[in-house]
């Protein structure tokens, strides 16, 4: 539905807006918008009139922008600079801060913030390297069970459901070099560690000096940290397992060593 008959047009020529609410000049009488309901919006002549006839000398301010040529019989001081500007100039850039400034104090009032993103994208890094490293250790070990069991070597008296299914690494620190790398073997899940370790030497073709008095001798060690996997070697596999101290399917180490650890990322 329109409304013709309501509101009036803005009386400067340029704006003509059609304003449901306008504002009479009580000089003029003419109606404006709102932006133009100032006598020096528009420009009233009736105001000039008015004030030259009361005996008193109109006297016209110029508006301190070189490009402009406005006056206005009403000084618009700046607060800073306290020169006069017109209203299209009023923001003339003096209350502004100087480039230089503005930066440092955009600087300033971003560093704590900036500090907190880089702090929390740091923890977040962290929080999603371990979520995503233990996801991704089960499933790798899932993976290589899988294929450990389909070649695998081991003492085939072992009953299939006893069979333990492990990738395991040669020594580096001896003189012997055994070619091939890791290799698939299985243990018995009854077995001690150390028969465990008698049985992966003999896959692995290395000499096992564990029943002498040498100072080193063949242990395991996981593979993901470097750590000793028991030190007792009357501790069986199924111990072990039950408390996830092994799983079955993981890299292991077997090298000569009188310490609990090693350098697990010499053995890749």
């Amino acid at each position: 539905m329109e409304f013709p008959t309501l509101g009036s047009q803005c009386s400067v020529t340029t704006c003509m807006q059609l304003d449901f609410l306008p504002i009479t000049c009580s000089h003029c009488q003419l109606k404006f918008c709102e932006n133009h309901s100032h006598v020096i919006s528009h420009a009233c002549a009736k105001f000039l009139e008015n004030i030259g006839s009361e005996g008193k000398p109109v006297i016209y301010f110029s508006c301190s922008d070189k490009s402009c040529k406005s006056t206005s019989p009403v000084e618009i001081p700046c607060l800073k600079c306290k020169l006069h500007f017109c209203i299209s100039h009023r923001h003339h850039g003096c209350m502004d801060l100087e480039k230089e400034e503005k930066m440092k104090e955009m600087k300033k009032w971003n560093k704590p913030r900036q500090d907190f993103n880089e702090a929390k994208a740091v923890v977040d890094k962290l929080i999603n390297n371990s979520l995503k490293k233990a996801k991704n250790s089960a499933v790798v070990n899932k993976v290589q069970l899988m294929r450990l069991k389909g070649r695998a070597v081991g003492f085939n008296g072992i009953p299939t459901d006893d069979r333990r299914y492990f990738l395991v690494h040669p020594p580096i620190t001896s003189s012997l070099k055994v070619p091939g790398g890791p290799k698939a073997a299985y243990t018995c899940v009854r077995w001690t560690i150390g028969l465990t370790i008698d049985k992966f030497a003999d896959i692995l073709g290395i000499p096992n000096t564990n029943n002498t008095s040498q100072s080193k001798k063949l242990k395991l060690f996981h593979q993901t940290t470097g750590s000793i996997l028991c030190e007792q070697m009357d501790v069986s596999i199924s111990e072990l397992l039950a408390t996830s101290a092994l799983i079955d399917g993981e890299s292991l180490i077997l090298e000569y060593s009188d310490s609990l650890s090693v350098d697990q990322t010499l053995y890749q």
